[in-house]
């Protein structure tokens, strides 16, 4: 299991960062092993302008601001994406 404190710390991080609206959705948890996997979800993420990939570059760039690089070895993925790609898949 991940370490709790890391994980607040990636929280905190994304909400002070670029990710303060309550709009976004920000969730950090274990992958079942020793990772972290990071999920924001928010409709700002326009679908038609940003790439997954841009996303998901965006929340790797405010982590990687503020955490050492082991700390960054322990994040497994990074998933940002818009609530209308879940309609799209459930």
């Amino acid at each position: 299991m991940a370490c709790e404190i890391l994980k607040q710390k990636i929280h905190d991080t994304l909400r002070t960062g670029s990710f303060p609206d309550p709009d976004y959705f920000v969730d950090v948890f274990d992958d079942g092993d020793e990772h972290i996997r990071i999920l924001v979800i928010s409709r700002k993420f326009d679908i038609y302008e940003y790439k997954r990939s841009e996303r998901e570059y965006r929340v790797w760039e405010d982590i990687a601001q503020m955490l050492s690089e082991d700390e960054l070895e322990c994040i497994s993925r990074i998933v940002a994406i818009n609530p209308e790609e879940i309609k799209i898949y459930t």
